[in-house]
C-alpha cells in the first residue's frame, strides 16, 4: 500500500505537468480535460488471530507451546517428557477445557550422582484439570525442583486419565488410567548411612519408574499442593511394582500438602519413604492397596484422614514399616496419625474368595520395627458387605521389634475407638494381647464384634462418615472419649466442621453422586 501511494502521487505530478504544457502550447485552442487522480484504495479489513491459551516456555531461544484442540490444550512428548524434562519454570494457566499430556510431565533433571541441582518450578493455576493419555505416564517432581499447585475449595486442581476427563468412558472405580504423582526430596531416608548423607552420595531409586531421592535435609521444600484431587492412577511399572496416587520420597517438612483426595487408585493412596513432610486433610477413597503407607525413616504426620474402602476392594488403612529388610535401621520410622476415620468394608482378597486385589480390607498394620503414634481416631468395620460377613482384624503388630516398641511405650494409641469383629491380632512379649494392650491405652475403647457387626444397630460411632455427636457400644450403652493433644473431637470429619464440603468428590449419597460410598 505504501508503494501504491508513491505511484499515485507520481501520477498526480505527471498529469499536472502535462496540463501546464498543453496550456502553454495553445493546442489550436482545444481544451483537454484531465480527470483528477483516483483516491488510494482503503486497506482491506483484517481478521484478528486468536491467542493460543496453552502453556508455553522458552529454553535456549526455542519456544515450546501446547496445541489448541477445541477447548483443550495438547502437549506432545516434544513439549515435555522423561527424555526432555523441564529445565525452566512453567505455569499451566486456567483454560476452559483440560490440559492433555501425551508423555510424562517431568519437572527437573533426575540425577544419581553428586549434589542434586536446583531445578525449575511447575505452577498449576487453580481450577485446572491435567490429563494423561497413556497409563505409563505420570507427574514427576525431581529433587531440587518444586510444584506449586494451589487449588481452592471452589476451584480444586484435578489430575486424572484421558478416559475419565475427555472420552468419558471410565467407570467410577477404574484404576491404572495413568501413573500418579511422584515427588522426590532431599530429606533423610534410613536406606542411606550418615556418611552417604554427609557426602552427597545418598541416591535411592524410587519404586515404580526409576528416579532418585534422598539427602540430609528434612526441612527441604518441594513446593505446595492444596485442594488437589488425584484420580484413577496406579499404573504398573513391573509385576508387583506399581505407582501410587501420591508418592513422597524423602520429602521435607518445608513442603505444604493439605486438602488432598486420592480417589480410585490401584496401589497405595499416599506413601511416604523417609523425609518429614506432613499432610493435612487427606481423603483416601477406593484405594485398592494401603491408604496411608510409611517407611524408611519418615517422621512427619497425617492430620485429619478420612479413609473409606471400596465395597469389594482395599487392603489397609495404615501399613507402616521401619525398613523392609533392616528392622532396626536408623533413624527409625516414627510417624504420627491424628484424627483418622478408617472405614473398612469387610471385603477379602482374591486368595480368600473375595475380589480384593491386594489383600483383605483391614485397619492398621504396624510391622518391621516401626514406631508410631495414633491419636483421636476411629477404626470400624461396621459397614461390612453383607449380613453374616465377618470383618477382618483392625489392629495388627507384626515382628518382635514392633511389638517391643508397643510394650515399652515408643508406640502409643490414644483417644481412639476400634469397633471390629477382630479388634487386635498378635501378642506382646509379656503375653499381653494386642487387643488388651490397645484397650489399656489412654482413653481408648475397644468394641469386639461377633461376626455380624453390620447388623448391630446399637453401635453408634458414625453418622455416614461424620463422627457421631454421641457414642454407644454394642449393648447400646453410651460412652465418651476424651480427645488428646488439644483436639476437639475424634475421627476425621464432623458435620459441624466438614472440610470436605465443596471440593471433594464421591462423598455424598448415591442419589446425588452415583460413585458415593455404598453405605450412604
Amino acid at each position: 500500500m505504501y508503494v501504491a501511494g508513491i505511484f499515485n502521487r507520481i501520477g498526480v505530478v505527471a498529469s499536472s505537468l502535462l496540463f501546464i504544457f498543453l496550456q502553454a502550447c495553445g493546442g489550436g485552442g482545444s481544451n483537454i480535460a484531465v480527470d483528477p487522480p483516483a483516491p488510494a484504495p482503503a486497506p482491506a479489513p483484517t481478521t484478528p488471530t486468536a491467542t493460543n491459551p496453552c502453556a508455553s516456555y522458552t529454553e535456549s531461544g526455542t519456544t515450546r507451546q501446547g496445541q489448541v484442540d477445541g477447548d483443550n490444550c495438547v502437549y506432545s512428548s516434544l513439549f515435555v517428557s522423561e527424555d526432555s524434562p523441564l529445565s525452566v519454570d512453567l505455569t499451566i494457566p486456567l483454560i476452559d477445557g483440560v490440559h492433555i499430556f501425551e508423555a510424562t510431565l517431568q519437572v527437573g533433571e533426575d540425577v544419581d550422582t553428586g549434589t542434586p541441582p536446583d531445578g525449575p518450578t511447575l505452577t498449576v493455576d487453580a481450577g485446572n484439570t491435567l490429563v494423561w493419555t497413556n497409563k505409563d505416564d505420570y507427574l514427576l517432581v525431581t529433587r531440587g525442583s518444586a510444584m506449586q499447585a494451589n487449588g481452592t475449595s471452589t476451584a480444586p486442581i484435578t489430575l486424572t486419565g484421558y478416559e475419565d476427563a475427555v472420552s468419558g468412558t471410565a467407570a467410577f472405580d477404574d484404576v491404572q488410567l495413568w501413573g500418579g504423582v511422584v515427588i522426590n526430596g532431599k530429606g533423610i531416608t534410613n536406606k542411606c548411612s550418615d556418611e552417604q548423607r554427609a557426602n552427597d552420595t545418598c541416591h535411592i531409586q524410587s519404586e515404580g519408574k526409576p528416579s532418585h531421592y534422598g539427602g540430609n535435609d528434612n526441612a527441604d521444600s518441594s513446593g505446595t499442593l492444596t485442594y488437589v484431587i488425584i484420580k484413577h492412577s496406579g499404573s504398573e511399572a513391573a509385576p508387583g511394582d506399581e505407582l501410587n496416587g501420591l508418592t513422597l520420597n524423602a520429602v521435607g517438612s518445608g513442603t505444604t500438602i493439605e486438602n488432598i483426595q486420592v480417589y480410585s487408585t490401584f496401589d497405595d493412596g499416599v506413601e511416604f519413604f523417609g523425609g518429614a513432610v506432613s499432610v493435612s486433610n487427606l481423603i483416601a477413597l477406593y484405594v485398592n492397596d494401603d491408604s496411608i503407607d510409611y517407611a524408611d525413616g519418615w517422621v512427619g504426620s497425617v492430620n485429619n484422614a478420612l479413609i473409606i474402602h471400596h465395597r469389594d476392594n482395599g487392603n489397609r488403612c495404615i501399613e507402616a514399616d521401619n525398613q523392609g529388610s533392616v528392622f532396626d535401621a536408623q533413624p527409625n520410622t516414627n510417624g504420627t496419625i491424628n484424627n483418622m476415620t478408617c472405614i473398612t468394608s469387610g471385603s477379602d482378597s482374591v486368595e480368600g474368595g473375595g475380589l480384593g486385589t491386594h489383600g483383605d480390607s483391614e485397619g492398621i498394620l504396624l510391622r518391621r520395627g516401626v514406631m508410631s503414634t495414633i491419636n483421636n481416631s476411629i477404626v470400624v468395620d461396621l459397614y461390612a458387605n453383607e449380613e453374616g460377613v465377618n470383618g477382618n482384624e483392625c489392629l495388627e503388630l507384626d515382628e518382635a521389634e514392633t511389638r517391643m516398641h508397643a510394650q515399652n511405650g515408643a508406640t502409643t494409641i490414644n483417644s481412639t475407638v476400634i469397633a471390629c469383629d477382630e479388634v487386635g491380632k498378635d501378642s506382646l512379649a509379656n503375653g499381653t494381647s494386642v487387643a488388651d494392650w490397645f484397650a489399656a491405652g489412654t482413653n481408648n475403647v475397644a468394641i469386639q464384634g461377633n461376626g455380624d457387626a453390620v447388623l448391630d444397630t446399637d453401635i453408634q460411632l458414625l453418622t455416614g462418615f461424620y463422627t457421631a455427636t454421641s457414642f454407644a457400644d454394642a449393648e447400646g450403652e453410651a460412652f465418651t472419649v476424651t480427645p488428646s493433644n488439644g483436639a476437639t473431637h475424634i475421627g476425621a470429619v464432623t458435620r459441624a466442621n466438614d472440610w470436605t464440603e465443596g471440593w471433594a468428590i464421591c462423598l455424598r449419597a448415591r442419589a446425588t453422586e452415583s460413585c458415593g460410598p455404598w453405605f450412604l
